[in-house]
């Protein structure tokens, strides 16, 4: 049957929509059925996506591989299709910032927040500084929730499309200057590639994250809604066009997130990485 918040609070479990509809397994794990002891960890495991991000709070992650002449650079670089996807949590958005940055270029290439004149929560992406979508106070995202960002841009066909939790949210034509996309072609001192950070010094946290950030991938392919959707929260390294991957599952203690494609492009934070305890992102693509 289907699990009710009664039943969470019964046996002193914060229930969330996500996991109402879970049916018998969950209840059996509510009802203790499993070794006749309730194992709340075991909830965490079976209700949750995912249960280990890092945090982008006052830090971030560069790519020294994505450097101009690095041997491992060019696998992001003449991307005529990109896709861009994270799962992120924004735990708050700062009224005195306009922008908190998810990952790109400064001024090139970025997915972010907000934008000056634009709705602080609204996703916004930018590509050779044209920006997309407008300003639409119905596609806020809220704090403290998790969800699932994805972009999708052709530069061939000139055309974008904005995905929230595997679904579409926004799509432009005639988007762009036509040309590829060089994620690899910056000198130090240039606006580089970055997680959770683009723009100022290096200590310049005013378009920080503030909040976490999991399953970060770059694609020389344009992912189907399908398929942004169905592996939302995990997904094959070896799958083709995949040309980095960070998982962001490490755990404390751990400064470097590996690139889960082989390609060697792993990503370093600017300073000691913070893993919160009690991540629990919902799982939304399972019905």
């Amino acid at each position: 049957r289907t699990i009710t918040r009664g039943d969470c609070r019964e046996y002193g479990y914060s229930c969330r929509e996500s996991i109402l509809h879970r049916g018998h397994e969950l209840v059996d794990l509510l009802r203790g059925e499993y070794g006749g002891r309730l194992v709340k960890d075991d909830i965490v495991r079976r209700s949750s996506a995912i249960t280990t991000a890092v945090s982008l709070a006052n830090n971030y992650f560069e790519i020294p591989g994505f450097v101009a002449g690095s041997p491992t650079a060019n696998v992001v670089n003449g991307l005529k299709q990109l896709t861009f996807e994270a799962v992120v949590r924004v735990n708050r958005f700062d009224p005195l910032t306009e922008i908190s940055s998810i990952m790109g270029i400064e001024q090139y290439c970025l997915l972010r927040f907000g934008d000056s004149g634009f709705p602080r929560q609204q996703l916004q992406f930018a590509a050779n500084e044209m920006k997309f979508p407008n300003a639409n106070d119905g596609k806020l995202l809220q704090p403290g929730e998790w969800y699932h960002v994805a972009v999708t841009y052709d530069t061939e066909t000139k055309a974008a499309i904005m995905y929230v939790d595997g679904k579409e949210q926004s799509r432009v034509d005639d988007y762009g200057n036509g040309e590829a996309i060089n994620l690899g072609k910056q000198k130090k001192g240039d606006f580089m590639f970055k997680i959770g950070h683009s723009y100022g010094d290096p200590d310049d946290m005013s378009r920080q994250l503030n909040g976490e950030i999991c399953e970060v991938r770059i694609w020389n392919v344009l992912r189907s809604q399908e398929e942004i959707y169905r592996n939302m929260y995990d997904v094959d390294p070896q799958t083709t066009g995949l040309k980095a991957y960070w998982k962001f599952n490490e755990g404390k203690g751990n400064n470097i997130a590996k690139d889960l494609t082989g390609n060697g492009n792993d990503a370093v934070a600017y300073t000691t990485a913070i893993w919160p305890e009690g991540i629990e992102v919902p799982q939304k693509n399972k019905e």
